[in-house]
C-alpha cells in the first residue's frame, strides 16, 4: 500500500509490539503511532505484516483527524473513534474478515 500522504519513516519493535514512526506529506510534520500484537492479531490474524496494518490505520488516522494528527497515538485509541475501523482497515489492505 502506497500514499501519497504520508511516509513510513521507521518500524520499531516494542514490548507490546511496533512504533511506527511516519511523516505526513503536506505538512512535513512527524507522528508516531503503536500497534500492539493483540491487535495485530485481532485485527488480520497475523495474516499481514504489521507494516501493511499500520498504514491502513494511520490513513484512517489522517481521515479522522483532519489534517490534525496526534503526534502520538495508538491504534487502540483511533479503533474507538472510528466507526467500521476492523471492518476499514481490511478493506484498505484487502484482508479476508
Amino acid at each position: 500500500m502506497k500514499s501519497d500522504q504520508f511516509t513510513l519513516d521507521g518500524e520499531h519493535d516494542t514490548p507490546n509490539g511496533w512504533l511506527y514512526t511516519f511523516t505526513l506529506a503536506q505538512d512535513g510534520s512527524h507522528h508516531e503511532m503503536t500497534l500492539s500484537w493483540v491487535d495485530h492479531e485481532y485485527l488480520v490474524g497475523g495474516a499481514i505484516a504489521p507494516e501493511h496494518v499500520a498504514r491502513a490505520i494511520f490513513a484512517l488516522a489522517i481521515e479522522q483527524f483532519q489534517g490534525d494528527v496526534p503526534a502520538k497515538f495508538d491504534c487502540s485509541s483511533i479503533r474507538r473513534r472510528v466507526d467500521a475501523f476492523d471492518v476499514r482497515v481490511r478493506e484498505i489492505i484487502d484482508a479476508p474478515l
